[in-house]
Order: C-alpha cells, then structure tokens, then sequence
C-alpha cells in the first residue's frame, strides 16, 4: 500500500462527468473487478508476508468450519463467507481493485447469515457494505487509472477536525440503530448496533483511500468478536466459522493499518 500522507495535495476540481461517460467508466471498473485473469495476477503479485497471512487465514477459516461440525446450508455458507472475506480484506491491505469481486460475494452470504441470526445492525451493515462495493470499485478505479502507478491505490490522511465530524456521525447513527434494534426485538442490541455506524465510517474512508478507516474497522472487529462469541454460546447458524472470522479479520486489521501507514518505507518483495 502506498502512502503519500505527507505529500498528498488534493486534486484540483474536475467537472463532474456526463451519464454517459459515468456508465462507460462503471462499466469499465466492473469488467476489470470481476475480471478472472486480473483476480489471479493482484493475489499472484501480493508481498510475500502479505501471502503468509492469507494462507493461515485460509487455513483458520477452513479449519474452523471442519472442527465445528455444521455441515448444514447456514454452515456452508458461514465457510464461503470466510473464504470471501479473507481475499477482499488481504487485497484491500494492498489496495487492490479486485478486493471488490471478493467484496460483492462476502456482503451477499454474510446478509444471509445474519437474517438466519436475526442481528438487526449486522443486516443494515451487510445491507449497505453491497452496495458500497460498487460505489467503491468505482472510485478506486477512477483514483487509480489517474495515478502514475497503477498497481495499488495511494493511501492519504485528513485533518483532525474531519476525524472529529466522522465521530459525531458514528455516535448520531448509533442511537438511530439502537431504537429501531429495541424495536424490531433484535438480538444483542447495544453491542449490534455499533455495526452499522462504525461500517459507513469504515467503508466511507477506505472507498475514498483515507488511511484512517482502519481505526474503525479494529474498534469493529472486537465488536464484533463480542458479538460471535456470545452467539457461539447458543449455539446459533454458522456461529463457529463466524467467530473464527471476527478473530482474522482483527489480525488482518492490524496488518492492513501498518501497510496504510508504513507499508511503502518497508516494502517487502
């Protein structure tokens, strides 16, 4: 992951694209996302610890749904959604385009585990992340074909005072959450409905390749660690291979803010 946080200038004002030209480039990001021969080259072309990880994430998530002994539809698709989850996150780390075609299939089964699980936050989370997949393959297509490289996407910063407008947003999105959660008789509502706010910041910043998203999506992760764990005590749909999970993508979180934040000083072929 690039990182220009100390020589980053906005880009000066463009005029906003025709329709026209707008369907012909979300077109253009769609065929390169779900481009098989692209997928292969961004995971072939990782950093060798970047490799590493993916593969004992991979082999945690297989593992997990093997020893969990849920071989029903709601396990099957708790196995899929780790697999997916683990490639968007680890090409993510790298600001890679195709995190998106791994993005769209993990927000899809991970929807169907949370109506199975009645987790009303996880559902509008889930709910929104699809479709900020195609508002992000989007724009991390368009910011990297402007880029002298184009492997990855370049890793930027903002203000303390924007940070400080992002947390107001958070907490106003939180109690919206958990009225409708108390409502709707949701399960772990105070907990659940931390999901929602702390997903648009998250995917709101990465979407715009501001490095300070994974503040939010480590305070999201033990969230939801918390959530699974208890989950697993009830012994809900899928809950094994989703705690699993919740514990990767904590570990790859940590990762991910180290490359967003010194990746490029160190760079590991």
């Amino acid at each position: 992951m690039k990182n220009i946080s100390k020589t980053y200038k906005e880009p000066t004002k463009e005029s906003l694209p025709t329709f026209s030209q707008f369907i012909t480039n979300f077109f253009a990001a769609l065929t390169q996302v779900f481009n098989l021969q692209k997928n292969i080259s961004e995971v072939k072309t990782l950093r060798r610890t970047t490799k590493i990880i993916m593969s004992i994430m991979l082999i945690a998530t297989v593992a997990s749904f093997a020893f969990g002994n849920d071989y029903t539809f709601s396990g099957w698709i708790g196995l899929i959604t780790g697999i997916a989850v683990v490639l968007n996150l680890i090409l993510v780390d790298q600001g890679r385009l195709t995190n998106y075609s791994w993005g769209v299939l993990g927000c899809v089964v991970w929807l169907i585990i949370a109506i199975n699980n009645r987790l009303i936050g996880d559902i509008a989370s889930q709910s929104f992340y699809l479709v900020m997949q195609f508002v992000g393959l989007y724009v991390w297509h368009n910011q990297i074909s402007k880029q002298s490289s184009k492997d990855e996407l370049t890793s930027r910063s903002f203000t303390w005072l924007n940070g400080l407008f992002w947390l107001v947003v958070t907490f106003i999105i939180y109690f919206v959450v958990l009225f409708f959660s108390k409502r709707l008789n949701g399960t772990q509502v105070y907990l659940d409905a931390t999901l929602l706010p702390l997903g648009i910041v998250g995917q709101v910043l990465m979407t715009y390749g501001y490095r300070s998203q994974w503040i939010a999506w480590i305070t999201l992760d033990i969230v939801n660690i918390i959530i699974w764990y208890n989950q697993l005590q009830i012994v809900s749909p899928a809950s094994t291979s989703m705690f699993v999970l919740q514990v990767i993508m904590f570990i790859n979180s940590l990762y991910g803010l180290y490359l967003w934040y010194y990746g490029q000083q160190k760079k590991d072929n």
